[in-house]
């Protein structure tokens, strides 16, 4: 068995006992040379697919519209937006009773009276007067 000098001992114990009075390192509130910007790249990558969904659906092509959305709810699945590009494509594609459900899921999520919610409202207003299935009197 291997022993240790009474020296090395001491000055291991002086080496821990050192190491447990520095406290964590903690960053200065107010030092703001070293910030990075904070980009969250799930963010980012939603912004973009609304954008490509947004393209998409001006363009008449609401499948592909559809397909950019679904991608960018499975990233962010709380995105009002997304749902009104859903609701919206599905509306032009004569798809109302599926148009009515992406409007309502995206009033879940959007602030009451906000634009977005008044889109995500009309839409679900036109899907159910349009729908066949619907009973108007």
């Amino acid at each position: 068995m291997r022993t240790i000098s009474p020296i090395r001992a001491t000055v291991l114990c002086l080496l821990l006992g050192l190491t447990a009075c520095v406290g964590p390192l903690e960053r200065p509130e107010d030092d703001t040379t070293a910030e990075e910007p904070s980009t969250d790249s799930g963010t980012a990558a939603v912004v973009s697919l609304i954008d490509q969904a947004r393209l998409a659906y001006e363009r008449g092509e609401y499948d592909v519209a559809i397909a950019v959305a679904e991608r960018g709810l499975r990233i962010d699945r709380r995105e009002p937006e997304l749902y009104l590009l859903l609701a919206q494509s599905y509306l032009h594609l004569a798809r109302p009773k599926r148009a009515g459900q992406f409007a309502q899921q995206g009033m879940r999520y959007s602030p009451p009276n906000s634009p977005l919610y008044q889109a995500l409202e009309a839409v679900k207003r036109d899907s159910s007067s349009n729908d066949p299935n619907t009973l108007r009197f």
